[in-house]
């Protein structure tokens, strides 16, 4: 079965436009995870013929973010209802579980986590975040399902022992009989209605051969059921050359597959009884010595001697026994609910093939679900995956394993120029040369500690905007914070073409034109 957890919901870019509020500030919502697939068990179901029917399965969609800090709702989670029993493995084979129980459940893929609307990268240093996480996708995995029929007894035994037989006369089961070896194909369950009202489970297992442990014929298909089985009943075909044989060679068969199998405790009886020559006194007698108790009884299903005795000392002897408990069932190989949790942002892989120079492959759980979910619309998104890369340390493996600027960086399904220089690409040329520019001017700021203003304390304007009227046009004011007051003296003058003036200020000409004000050479120029 394909099981896939369903896509998470869209995150929204949205701003507050509301009376009295011009600067909201972000109000996109998240969306909403998608929907899990899970297993739930139920009684009164014998067969997964109905998860056999669903070949895939997916869950729901997460309803996208919406403005208003309206979150979206999850995505619907689809329930398979499996019987008491249920073994569910991985694709390899482990185990991750068992359905014991009614009404337990088990995830088996988890819904895509929903992406952040821009509310969520709200910080100190950004107010007005223009971004948004896409919907995380679902986990998608094939699944195994086995079931290992519950019941109080297993019924095993050679090929053509009779065990179907006995199974249609004391149920309503009706299973294939005839006169060959392996007319059961399946197992066969069914239930003993006793006198007094008390039921008893009877699992038909399909005649086991020498070497079904190691997985001759089905063997190994047919012995799991009995593990979960409290006794045993051993049928004997009384009537076959070895009878004492064959109930060897089944009990070897039971102690290989599973030793805790082999110590099950069982109730034998010696089938076709009506064939004996001289009513199998004798056989009775071996077999009980081979077995190493008296739990031995003749019966003949065909006519049903002795069966409804043979019910009534199974019900009792079944109700006197502790249930059974896997040991696999409690510790799982395999856990999927919390494995598609787990993802550390420090386990990656980098690889290249040296037959395609300048291509990189960067393997991980963490890194390819970011990729995934950056909404590549937006250039603060692309800057923040920017980020991502160098602080999981990616970009650094990168550089040190010798990728060069323009090399393609393959993540997930996404492909990338790398750019060491962290000059991020798919941000506009014109927003990086006016961020360029501001650090330049507050980088200038700092070192200078100047402040320029027009006029008197105008602060930094056009020419001739907001000027003193008693200010003449081409005069500027330079007001300059002095480290230590002391060193320069309160009434002392400067010239523009003092020397000690030019190295304070540095090249003049670079003034020239920049900033938001122009100074032309002849400029009066005053220091205070």
């Amino acid at each position: 079965m394909s099981v896939w957890g369903g896509p998470g919901g869209d995150g929204c870019v949205s701003f507050r436009r509301e009376k009295g509020e011009p600067m909201g500030g972000p109000s996109g919502g998240s969306g909403g995870r998608g929907g899990h697939v899970i297993l739930e068990c139920q009684e009164g179901i014998n067969t997964l013929a109905g998860a056999r029917e669903r070949v895939h399965v997916k869950g729901g969609k997460g309803e996208n973010g919406k403005g208003k800090s309206l979150d979206g709702s999850r995505g619907r989670d689809i329930t398979v209802t499996v019987p008491v029993g249920t073994v569910v493995r991985d694709f390899d084979g482990n185990v991750a579980g068992e359905l014991t129980t009614k009404g337990q459940q088990m995830v088996v893929s988890l819904g895509g986590r929903g992406g952040r609307g821009n509310k969520s990268f709200k910080t100190n240093r950004n107010k007005a975040p223009k971004l948004a996480e896409k919907g995380g996708e679902g986990t998608q995995r094939w699944i195994f399902l086995e079931l290992k029929l519950v019941g109080d007894v297993g019924v095993v035994g050679m090929p053509n022992a009779g065990k179907s037989t006995l199974l249609k006369q004391v149920t309503n089961a009706n299973p294939k009989t005839a006169d060959y070896p392996f007319t059961t194909i399946s197992p066969n369950l069914g239930v003993v209605d006793l006198e007094d009202g008390k039921g008893l489970v009877l699992v038909d297992i399909p005649g086991l051969i020498e070497g079904a442990s190691e997985g001759k014929g089905m063997g190994v298909t047919f012995l799991r059921h009995v593990q979960r089985n409290k006794v045993l009943l051993h049928v004997v075909d009384g009537s076959a050359e070895d009878p004492v044989g064959n109930f060897k060679k089944i009990n070897r068969e039971l102690e290989s597959y599973d030793e805790d199998l082999g110590k099950k405790k069982q109730v034998v009886c010696v089938n076709k009884c009506d064939l004996f020559p001289d009513g199998g006194d004798d056989i009775i007698e071996q077999i009980r010595e081979a077995a190493g108790h008296t739990r031995v009884l003749k019966i003949s299903a065909l006519h049903r001697e002795n069966v409804k005795e043979l019910m009534y000392r199974l019900k009792q002897f079944a109700d006197a026994q502790p249930d059974v408990i896997l040991d696999e069932t409690a510790s799982p190989k395999v856990r999927f609910d919390v494995d598609d949790l787990t993802a550390d942002s420090d386990d990656f892989k980098v690889s290249s093939d040296p037959s395609y120079p300048g291509q990189w492959r960067v393997e991980g759980k963490y890194i390819e679900e970011v990729a995934r979910m950056t909404h590549w619309d937006y250039p603060e998104a692309v800057e923040r995956f920017s980020r991502v890369l160098e602080a999981t340390g990616v970009a650094g493996v990168l550089d040190e394993m010798g990728a060069q600027e323009g090399d393609l960086i393959m993540i997930d399904r996404f492909d990338f120029d790398f750019a060491p220089s962290k000059t991020n690409p798919y941000i506009p040329i014109e927003l990086l040369e006016q961020d360029a520019e501001i650090l330049a001017r507050e980088k200038m700021r700092e070192e200078k500690e100047l402040a320029w203003g027009r006029g008197e304390s105008m602060g930094v304007g056009e020419e001739g905007e907001g000027a003193d009227e008693e200010e003449e046009e081409g005069a500027f004011v330079m007001y300059y914070n002095l480290a230590d007051e002391d060193d320069a003296g309160d009434d002392e003058d400067w010239e523009e073409d003092d020397e000690e003036m030019k190295a304070m200020l540095g090249d003049w000409s670079a003034f020239e034109g920049k900033g938001e004000f122009i100074a032309k050479e002849g400029d009066n120029v005053s220091i205070l």
